[in-house]
């Protein structure tokens, strides 16, 4: 098994990284996970930005056509040197196109994402035994890893904190990496040009963090929960991240839900149709699933997903660009109503 310490990133690009043919990181912080592909990524490649030194896809790319994956680690580079084949969401379709990998041409390294994954995840259990193939595990910040952010953010700039200060930020800080990182950003922008950050900084500045998520996001929204769809979007928004992004991820629940649905059709109660998925569903959203695919049934969903459709398509227009956040926060509202809709029915 080829696990990849991230404190032995520097051994790993000096060692192994020119034998390796993909590396996996995946865990419930997708922050982290991002992070961590970003570094991989500019470590080899020298940038994310350099189309001819590095090649992006989704896992929806590779779904009818998993050789694709291989034609890419296969593909010259440009200017020379080696190039990254950076794979966003993988799932099914990037499980059906590792395989096709040939341990001795790694070529072009292949950069992998992915959420939470059992044990016995299809991706796991193809990296795992493979000595080419590395895996890079991301768990939830500790206390230990938030000070060391702290100090990266707040000490590399001459801002000094106490005890009490490092602690409010803990306490507020800790579920997505990216957003933890944003926040201590903006706490250094607003004590520019001082040298101490005081309690009242962080209370003026700092949102509570610790608890909000995507996943906020789209249980409000799939549950018809209005006003917390509303509340979590603007946060997620000023949070900076994107509607495209917040968009593929709605998309990506909603399939999900709809699978269940099927199962559900099929004559499996949402208890079972959950408990049973595959891949498996992360234990503490299991209950959220199960009431959602007992509340959206097959037709509202494809209204649903056809919704998210025309607002990703609205996003990526030219005319409308400059609108993105409005035609995402419009979309996750209507999904919210149609939600709160089915709610209502039930109940009559």
């Amino acid at each position: 098994m080829a696990i990849l310490k991230w404190t032995g990133l520097d051994s790993f690009l000096r060692r192994d990284a020119d034998t390796a043919g993909a590396v996996l990181i995946y865990g419930p912080d997708a922050g982290t996970v991002r992070e961590r592909a970003r570094q991989l990524v500019i470590s080899i490649a020298g940038s994310i930005d350099d189309p001819f030194a590095v090649i992006r896809l989704d896992d929806s790319d590779l779904a009818g056509d998993p050789a694709r994956l291989v034609d890419e680690t296969q593909a010259l580079s440009f200017g020379g040197g080696r190039r990254v084949v950076w794979v966003e969401n993988a799932g099914s379709a990037f499980a059906k196109a590792v395989p096709l990998l040939v341990a001795d041409r790694p070529g072009n390294l292949v950069v992998a994402e992915a959420g939470v994954l059992a044990k016995t995840a299809a991706l796991r259990s193809l990296f795992e035994p493979a000595a080419h193939l590395w895996i890079v595990p991301c768990y939830e910040d500790s206390e230990v890893d938030l000070e060391r952010l702290i100090v990266e953010e707040l000490d590399a700039k001459d801002l000094a904190t106490d005890l009490e200060v490092r602690q409010a930020l803990i306490d507020l800080l800790g579920a997505d990496r990216r957003m933890s990182r944003q926040e201590l950003a903006k706490l250094a922008l607003y004590c520019h040009g001082r040298t101490r950050v005081t309690l009242a900084d962080v209370e003026a500045v700092c949102g509570d963090v610790a608890d909000l998520s995507v996943d906020d996001l789209l249980n409000a929204v799939f549950d018809g929960a209005l006003a917390d769809a509303d509340e979590a979007f603007m946060r997620l928004r000023d949070s900076g991240q994107s509607g495209a992004g917040l968009l593929a991820m709605a998309a990506n629940h909603a399939a999900r839900l709809t699978r269940l649905r099927v199962d559900v059709e099929r004559g499996k109660s949402p208890e079972m149709a959950v408990r049973q998925a595959r891949p498996p569903i992360f234990y503490k959203q299991q209950p959220v699933l199960q009431r959602q695919v007992a509340l959206w049934d097959g037709e509202s969903l494809l209204a649903a997903s056809e919704m998210i459709g025309r607002a990703t398509r609205d996003t990526r227009t030219t005319i409308l660009s400059a609108l993105n956040d409005q035609i995402t926060h419009r979309a996750f509202l209507s999904l919210a109503r149609l939600a709160l809709q089915h709610r209502h029915n039930t109940r009559n």
